[in-house]
């Protein structure tokens, strides 16, 4: 029989299991080292960060630092100077606090830290070779704290083979960042990546923390929407809400430029979204969202803010009394300023028909009966007229019809072709057949395989004289320079600069095409099924579709007989010729014997 043993972890091997839930990536030891800083009561922080984070992770504060006694006791695991009770954890409001941090970051990396405790003579600093390891000398500093992380996970290779590129792992620090420039206008904050200063934000004079002011939104989020966006204020129910949230008139499809605070901590929480979607019911289109800034300030025993590992959600005591709020303090914030409605055919539940466990605001759409003229034992006959099969599309007559040279003239198969509605393309085969082609479908079909195909097929792209530009915020743009091979590759190449694009040609296909509402549903496919870039595979055929959908012929367009034929004679080229990329239909089969039908004619 094997013999039974427990052993007892060294504590450098607890720190490393624990820096699986805390430190997940360098922009864990972001947030960490923010948290502290700011709790330290800095007005100037500064971040450093080399290859995304991975090499070095350094910030630097004007805090009021940390006494020579204290260095080595800092790292130890469970140390904090912010709670000492269960009683103090129910009425937390700083930011770091759980005293796993620091130890769990010197388990996975190289770690320096400096400080100079305020009132101290000297400054003094500790580094570390491994967990018991350390050495603490005197060192050169006039303030605060200075922690240097190198080499994250660099003696865990199995760790370290899950952090993504450079790229990437440098926009989730992004990610994490934006809000603390958001909301402490008091601080001043710079950003250094890669030896380039990226981001510099002045404190604004006379700020308070846990403020949102709208000059620092401005230079953070860089966009229009920003200056029509409107205050909110709430106070009642035992929760005050603040902050902005856009014009109606600024709907998008994205999730972006959402933010939400609770007691000045950055988290999310869907619930506190979908109740500011019930604020804008009928105001904004269904299933559009809204950019907003939102912070909530609640007695912190009606708030949970330990649930999870990184601090990024909450659990409310009754979170039916949060979101009727906030419901309630966005209505009245925009319905001061517009009377921009959408009153047709939207209808959301009450909060009265919502539990706190199954919270479902988004509104309902509720179709009208309409009147059917067909006569009931005809109307399957027009259902299956729609059902058409892929024998016809792939019946050889039609396909030698498209490759002879007369076919232009429609001497051969094709009778007549005109369009109706400036929406559908009808052609008239010789054959006894009627076709009613969706323009736009079709066209979706056509630029979908093209562009999915793109290695077989030549993209021909459309130069412009004067690069079109598009503004984007900092955290879009690596977006950008995360996609811009995969743009590329289908026939779109822009510069980017800051927080700007370039482009400098498109697919002839999307000349006419509003490249940045196209960016936006793109973008908006990454906001519903996690980080596009790392989706990227399982996403391409979602985003091609998309782009598709922005091809230069549209629904409503006049086109001439020869756009009408090269329409037909590509779409019948296709693999799938039958629907567009999303499953609309793109064709309707008729015969004549079927037209006949319906006029009771049997001769």
């Amino acid at each position: 029989m094997k013999k039974y043993i427990l052993n007892t972890l060294p504590q450098e091997l607890v720190n490393q299991i624990a820096a699986g839930e805390v430190i997940e990536r360098p922009a864990s030891v972001v947030k960490e080292l923010i948290d502290n800083s700011i709790d330290a009561s800095a007005t100037k922080i500064q971040i450093k960060i080399e290859n995304g984070g991975i090499d070095l992770i350094e910030v630097s504060d004007n805090g009021v630092g940390i006494p020579k006694e204290s260095l080595i006791d800092i790292f130890k695991s469970h140390t904090t100077s912010k709670i000492s009770s269960l009683d103090d954890l129910n009425s937390l409001l700083t930011m770091g606090f759980r005293g796993e941090a620091l130890s769990t970051i010197i388990s996975v990396s190289q770690v320096e830290l400096t400080s100079k405790y305020e009132g101290s003579d000297s400054a003094s600093k500790i580094s570390f070779e491994n967990f018991n390891d350390f050495d603490i000398k005197k060192a050169a500093r006039e303030s605060g704290t200075l922690i240097s992380v190198k080499g994250l996970f660099e003696q865990i290779p199995a760790r370290k083979k899950f952090l993504k590129t450079a790229q990437t792992e440098y926009k989730k620090i992004l990610d994490i960042l934006f809000p603390y420039f958001l909301i402490y206008p008091n601080i001043h904050f710079s950003l250094i990546k890669d030896s380039k200063i990226v981001i510099e934000l002045p404190k604004i004079p006379n700020s308070k923390p846990n403020t949102v002011e709208i000059e620092r939104v401005k230079k953070v989020l860089k966009d229009e929407f920003v200056d029509r966006m409107v205050k909110v204020f709430f106070d009642g129910n035992g929760i005050k809400v603040s902050g902005l949230t856009a014009n109606p008139s600024d709907h998008q499809k994205r999730y972006s430029n959402q933010y939400i605070f609770v007691n000045s901590r950055p988290v999310w929480d869907s619930g506190i979204a979908k109740a500011v979607l019930t604020g804008y019911e009928r105001y904004i289109p269904f299933g559009e969202k809204v950019p907003f800034i939102l912070l909530l300030d609640i007695n912190p025993d009606q708030v949970d803010i330990n649930v999870h590992p990184r601090k990024e959600e909450v659990r409310f005591l009754n979170p039916f009394r949060i979101y009727s709020s906030i419901s309630e303090a966005i209505q009245r914030a925009i319905s001061t300023v517009t009377t921009y409605r959408v009153d047709s055919e939207f209808k959301s539940p009450s909060f009265n028909q919502i539990n706190n466990r199954n919270f479902q605001p988004y509104p309902q759409k509720i179709y009208s009966n309409r009147d059917i003229s067909f006569k009931t034992n005809q109307s399957s006959s027009v259902k299956d007229s729609l059902l058409f099969s892929q024998e016809v599309l792939n019946d050889t007559g039609y396909i030698k019809s498209v490759e002879d040279k007369n076919f232009e003239r429609g001497d051969k198969k094709i009778k007549s072709i005109f369009q109706i509605f400036n929406k559908y393309i009808v052609i008239e085969f010789e054959q006894d057949t009627l076709w009613v082609i969706d323009q736009h479908a079709a066209a979706e079909r056509i630029t979908f395989e093209k562009l999915l195909n793109n290695k077989d097929v030549k993209i021909e792209q459309q130069n412009f004289l004067v690069p079109i530009t598009l503004k984007y915020s900092i955290n879009e743009i690596t977006q950008f320079e995360n996609l811009k091979g995969f743009f590329s590759e289908l026939g779109f190449k822009y510069g980017i600069n800051d927080t700007e694009i370039n482009i400098e040609s498109v697919p002839v296909e999307f000349i006419n095409a509003d490249l940045k509402v196209l960016f936006d549903e793109v973008f908006a496919l990454g906001d519903e099924k996690g980080d596009i870039s790392k989706e990227l595979n399982k996403l391409k055929d979602d985003i091609l579709a998309t782009m598709s959908c922005h091809t230069s012929v549209r629904s409503g367009q006049s086109l001439h007989r020869e756009e009408m034929l090269d329409i037909y004679t590509k779409l019948i080229k296709c693999k799938n010729p039958y629907s567009c990329p999303h499953g609309r239909p793109a064709v309707w089969k008729l015969t004549l014997s079927e037209i006949d039908s319906k006029f009771d004619r049997t001769y």
